[in-house]
């Protein structure tokens, strides 16, 4: 047990799979839509096509499920799968598939030789300085298990990254760091800045703004697109409670032991001393009993609700009975839902998105009024087509209000730029002719704030986080003296100052610009990688027939790595460079 929890632990530890994974960490792990590990038909729909020809569906799915192994490696656990993860998966996939074609082009290859040697290097897989087969075998038979990965797969994950690895290797032969700007960076981190700034709230300025109701038309005339009315649906539905198939009396003990020996797992707890130890079945029983038979009474409604869909299918002449009639020889009472919007709530049911989905995609024809058994939190329901209500564009007087809301906002923004530019421009005027910042900014009342002394490097603790992250990134290559553009922030917008920069003392430079100078470069070796990446994406005419999504050379950085030999945190100065 020792032992579990140790490797637990060392699976958990990001920076040590940092140290293994060859290419990035993207930093939305945190999501908590509950979503079960990728099957492979569930990555059908990333195809594409390559140079104008298909790109074969086991390359893709490859590609794709090693991008999900590898966020789950980095994480420590099954990678949950939101709509934007999904859409990052995707990314990868791509970027993944392209770069070992490339790679392949190059005559870049792994051998079985390497794959044994990259596992057996690694240090969470050895034991006073040993490779260690048990920890290897743990590691398989319970990480990789959870992520109903297996062995081969992982495998030839390792080969993959090995590959893509040297790939990385060859465009870095390239890179190189001038000393010039390892000083730069330096002084960016390590300098002593003093800033003032003044923030123009949106709020205070939405107040001085009026909109007329013939420059809400006209807004209104320019946006049309951004009120129309969505599609709308109301369906016809019977309804399986799981309340209903619930029997707790069902299952005997035999069952419910065997399903604890099963899942012994699920009843383990962190003890004192790091240990793991596992309740009692007795300690479980009750809840156990309740979590198998509500399983049960889940199912057993699913089955039921799928043989009522099979009952309202045409025979081979084309006839089939209505939807009540099926209903009412099942005993089953039709309802009628009220009308919601694909996006929206269904209103009296406990349904999620799936339940819409499954409405709109019914058509009024015999094969297809009907749906699938359709699960919500309490029941399973099967749904018949009642009616559609297009999506339309309304006329201006049945969304006057929401338009003047718009406009005004639209009005507010246009307001804030514009004093702030004003603001800006009187400001820089009056410190060209000796004034200070207080006393250029004193007209418009606002409020100047002044920070103490800080560093780059070490931060400031200020109430006000976001703002002053964003002025940071733009005070890293200002002199004393010097004035910040307008820089947008959440709620309105900054204009900052540089009182005083003193420059950092020499002595430290030479102590840590070799540092400094591998962090660099190998943050240019990671943007030379994505770059080739989309290279090649070009130039091969990459194009996705499945998903609407951003060009690829669009990607966020939100993929940004933090790896062992990474000075520190990544800091504004560090993303900056970056751009």
């Amino acid at each position: 047990m020792m032992f579990i929890s140790k490797f637990n632990k060392l699976i958990r530890n990001k920076y040590i799979w940092s140290g293994f994974a060859f290419i990035v960490i993207l930093s939305f792990v945190a999501w908590q839509t509950k979503t079960g590990t990728r099957t492979v038909e569930e990555t059908k729909d990333t195809a594409g096509k390559l140079d104008g020809k298909p790109v074969p569906a086991d390359e893709m799915r490859s590609a794709y499920f090693n991008s999900y192994l590898y966020m789950s490696l980095m994480v420590g656990r099954v990678l949950k799968v939101t709509p934007r993860v999904e859409e990052a998966l995707r990314h990868m996939a791509w970027r993944r598939l392209i770069a070992l074609r490339g790679a392949q082009e190059a005559r870049l290859s792994s051998s079985p030789e390497e794959v044994v040697a990259a596992i057996q290097q690694q240090p969470f897989f050895q034991e006073k300085g040993q490779f260690s087969h048990a920890r290897y075998v743990a590691f398989v038979q319970q990480f990789l298990a959870n992520l109903r990965a297996t062995e081969n797969q992982f495998e030839d994950h390792i080969r993959q990254e090995i590959i893509m690895n040297k790939a990385r290797l060859m465009l870095a032969q390239a890179t190189w760091v001038a000393p010039l700007e390892i000083e730069e960076v330096y002084h960016q981190l390590y300098d002593t800045f003093v800033v003032s700034y003044v923030k123009l709230t949106r709020d205070e300025i939405a107040k001085t703004v009026k909109v007329t109701d013939a420059e809400t038309r006209t807004y209104f005339e320019a946006h049309t697109n951004d009120f129309t009315i969505p599609a709308k649906m109301r369906v016809k539905y019977v309804t399986f409670p799981f309340a209903r198939f619930l029997d707790e009396g069902a299952l005997d003990e035999a069952a419910l032991r065997s399903y604890y020996d099963e899942h012994i797992e699920e009843f383990t707890t962190r003890g004192t001393g790091d240990l793991l130890s596992a309740r009692s079945f007795e300690e479980v029983e009750g809840t156990l009993r309740d979590q198998l038979a509500r399983e049960a009474a889940d199912t057993a409604a699913g089955d039921q609700a799928a043989d009522f869909e099979v009952a309202l299918a045409p025979d081979r002449k084309g006839q089939a009975p209505s939807f009540e009639t099926v209903a009412r020889t099942a005993g089953l009472t039709v309802t009628t839902s009220a009308i919601f919007t694909l996006n929206g709530t269904v209103p009296g049911l406990q349904v999620g998105l799936d339940f819409n989905k499954a409405a709109f995609a019914l058509r009024p024809t015999p094969d297809d009024y009907f749906s699938h058994p359709v699960r919500g939190s309490n029941a399973c329901y099967v749904l018949a087509f009642d009616e559609k209500i297009d999506a339309r564009v309304p006329a201006y007087d049945e969304v006057r209000t929401e338009a003047h809301r718009a406009a005004l906002e639209q009005a507010g923004s246009n307001k804030l730029a514009q004093t702030a530019e004003t603001i800006h421009q009187t400001v820089a005027n009056a410190l060209q002719h000796g004034k200070t910042f207080a006393q250029a900014i004193r007209p418009y009342r606002l409020e100047v704030i002044t920070t103490d002394p800080f560093a780059i490097r070490t931060g400031l603790d200020v109430e006000d986080k976001d703002t002053f992250y964003e002025l940071t990134k733009k005070i890293l290559f200002l002199n004393a003296g010097e004035l910040t553009a307008v820089i947008p922030v959440e709620g309105g917008a900054v204009i900052g100052h540089v009182d005083s920069r003193i420059i950092a003392d020499r002595t430290l430079l030479a102590s840590i610009k070799n540092e400094l100078g591998q962090y660099i470069r190998k943050r240019r070796e990671d943007l030379a990688f994505r770059e080739w990446q989309e290279y090649l994406l070009t130039v091969h005419k990459f194009e996705d027939t499945a998903s609407k999504k951003k060009p690829i050379a669009e990607e966020s950085e939100e993929a940004e790595p933090m790896t062992d030999d990474s000075p520190g945190q990544s800091t504004p100065a560090e993303e900056e460079q970056a751009d």
